[in-house]
């Protein structure tokens, strides 16, 4: 069969289908303040936008999307930044009918249609610098992730930054704070999840390389570890209620490379790996044979590893 193919912006996501999108600050660096005499700081505002689309039709039928936007504005030592991505697809798979006398046996196939990314985001930083080398920060986010489990999980972060190395080429940050998360699941009948608050431990590093005045290179880790115990939470590892202090680590690396086309239009690579310890009990699948519910005793759950690899178009505003 022809094979339709239409991409406005290549976006790739290799790993599982339970892309776990939590919400993950990249460090502030303390740019340099342009102050005119006798005026106060200038208010630098900064604002891009990023997406892609790839549609297949034929043997494989899929239709995917992303979505993102960046905006801060900076004034003297203060900086607020927001931010803001959505993606989403669904495929169009093919199901094997059997005959119910004899389900060994296939006796036609059929398509459905099932979602195989369903996660939005949105988040929002205050930085404040107190000298070049050291800052306080403070943020809150809030986002959902259908395909993972997790219908609605968000919360906040406080702590210190302070910048390591900074040359013409380099800069390097680490952070450390506090953070609380709240966890709401996507509930399968005949059991009831309860939500999960989990205060933890922040820890990051990150830098950036200037490799040529067009392009730049940037790599992080991000790790958090709960501090507390998990009451309410399902174990991955028993699949009882109950998780204890260091046993739902969670961490984020990710490199990334972007390269300017003109003067506002710029391509980007970025690759992210997750790592969540205990994840979220797995929904009842979309295929699922008729099945309403999971036997006693039997709960799945999400991956501990997720991978994101994505090509995508950047224009800038201002």
């Amino acid at each position: 069969m022809k094979r339709f193919l239409l991409i406005l912006v290549a976006t790739a996501v290799a790993g599982t289908a339970r892309a776990q999108s939590n919400p993950s600050f990249t460090f502030a660096k303390p740019e340099d303040v342009k102050v005119e005499a006798n005026k106060p700081p200038a208010v630098e505002w900064k604002a891009q936008v990023k997406g892609g689309v790839m549609v297949t039709s034929g043997n494989s039928e899929t239709t995917n999307g992303s979505f993102g936007v960046l905006a801060s504005r900076k004034q003297g030592n203060n900086k607020l930044a927001l931010e803001g991505d959505a993606a989403y697809g669904r495929s169009n798979v093919v199901q094997a009918n059997v005959d119910p006398n004899m389900p060994m046996q296939i006796v036609s196939v059929s398509r459905k249609d099932i979602d195989t990314t369903n996660n939005w985001l949105a988040k929002g930083r205050y930085d404040r610098f107190f000298t070049p080398n050291n800052s306080g920060y403070a943020s809150g986010q809030a986002a959902a992730d259908k395909i993972a489990g997790k219908s609605f999980f968000g919360g906040g972060q406080i702590g210190y930054s302070r910048q390591l190395y900074k040359s013409a080429m380099h800069l390097a940050v680490a952070e450390i704070g506090y953070d609380f998360s709240y966890e709401r699941y996507v509930q399968t009948p005949g059991k009831t999840l309860d939500p999960v608050s989990i205060h933890s431990a922040r820890l990051f590093a990150g830098e950036t390389l200037k490799l040529t005045p067009e392009t730049g290179f940037n790599a992080s880790v991000e790790a958090f570890l709960n501090l507390n115990k998990e009451n309410s939470a399902l174990n991955v590892s028993t699949g009882q209620v109950g998780v204890d202090s260091f046993h739902d680590t969670r961490i984020t690396g990710k490199l990334g490379v972007t390269t300017t086309l003109f003067k506002r239009l710029s391509i980007g690579f970025g690759f992210t790996v997750k790592y969540d310890q205990n994840p979220a009990p797995l929904p009842i699948p979309p295929l699922s044979n008729g099945a309403t519910m999971y036997a006693a005793g039997f709960q799945p759950f999400a991956e501990k590893v997720d991978t994101l690899t994505e090509l995508n178009l950047i224009y800038t505003f201002l």
